[in-house]
């Protein structure tokens, strides 16, 4: 080989296994510094810089205003910032609802309500409601859900959901039940067991939970939905019979009493009521973030689980992913739902 060779290939440099390993932690070190920088950026986002207000879909002393108003507590000490509830009242929730879809996206202004306003007005008031359920906002957390519980006066022939079913088989359109209002999640738990099972009965809506549940006990209404907390002490004086709650597993509030869900057809069959937080849509995503996390951490506090489970709510805090295919599954299911009780207005 001449010495010309050389300069024309020149040798090749190779690097120790010392100076390989040196150089991958090299890279090691700037992915994660990178990462920290990211992370210290995300964190940085000042928040929140004001006064936070918790609007509250539904009036004072409801279940709606006492989830807002312990989320507000607990908000409130976590960030050293003033937390106020505002109840905004009327349209079934929508005013409140409407008003917070448009509210300015900086996560000051926070809607707390129900799958009622969300997922059920829309569909039934389609001229009325001026936002979008879906695109409209920025879910946060699914923060509870709380089943109805499934009563009937002790003199009707049946002690079991299953028994309750082949009695309305064998009798169609010879069972009623009540509720405290047409389109309300009473009404449409009765709805929902008529279209899983094809069975006909007839709803008689009455003006508030009261009336309806004391024809039961009278005996002019068959069976009704009704909160846990409201039917429960006419089951435990015995003037009710509760067959089963409407949540896919059983309540541990009342345990003994089986869940719809558990009978054979019925597995898919979820019911309830359920309170949401959201901001408004295009809020940043790293204040749905921190928003998402004093929801966990308030619900981390053994105290505020205990002041819900007198009312059978059973706390969540979901995900905002999480939350928002609750949303999207529920639309689909309701609609089918109203379909069949022919409650959609025609376009």
């Amino acid at each position: 080989m001449s010495p010309d060779d050389d300069r024309q290939n020149p040798p090749t440099k190779t690097w120790s296994g010392a100076a390989r390993s040196s150089l991958a932690c090299c890279a090691l070190a700037f992915v994660a510094a990178l990462c920290a920088i990211t992370m210290s950026v995300a964190e940085d986002v000042s928040y929140p810089t004001q006064n936070v207000r918790l609007i509250s879909a539904f009036a004072a002393g409801g279940g709606n205003d006492f989830m807002a108003r312990e989320l507000a507590h607990k908000f409130s000490e976590e960030w050293k910032k003033n937390v106020i509830v505002e109840d905004r009242t009327g349209g079934n929730g929508d005013i409140a609802t409407n008003y917070v879809a448009h509210a300015t996206p900086d996560g000051h202004t926070l809607l707390v309500t129900t799958n009622a306003t969300i997922v059920i007005n829309p569909q039934l008031f389609k001229d009325v409601v001026q936002f979008d359920p879906v695109t409209s906002f920025a879910p946060v957390s699914l923060l509870a859900r709380q089943p109805f519980l499934l009563v009937v006066n002790p003199k009707l022939p049946v002690k079991t959901l299953g028994e309750l079913i082949d009695y309305a088989r064998a009798n169609p359109g010879k069972l009623n039940f009540g509720s405290s209002g047409a389109g309300g999640g009473a009404h449409l738990s009765g709805e929902m067991l008529k279209t899983f099972l094809n069975i006909k009965m007839t709803h008689v809506a009455y003006k508030g939970v009261a009336p309806a549940l004391q024809d039961v006990v009278a005996g002019h209404l068959d069976f009704m939905f009704s909160a846990i907390l409201t039917a429960r002490p006419f089951v435990e004086s015995g003037q009710l019979r509760a067959l089963a709650v409407t949540s896919r597993t059983r309540n541990s509030s009342m345990p003994d009493i089986p869940a719809v869900a558990e009978y054979p057809g019925l597995e898919n069959f979820e019911a309830d009521l359920w309170y949401g937080l959201l901001a408004p849509a295009k809020t940043d995503p790293t204040i749905v973030q921190k928003l998402y996390q004093a929801t966990v951490h308030a619900f981390e506090d053994p105290n505020v689980k205990a002041r819900f489970e007198p009312y059978g709510t059973v706390l969540v805090g979901s995900t905002p992913d999480e939350f928002a295919k609750v949303i999207k599954t529920d639309i689909d299911k309701w609609a089918l739902v109203l379909k069949s009780a022919d409650m959609i207005p025609q376009q």
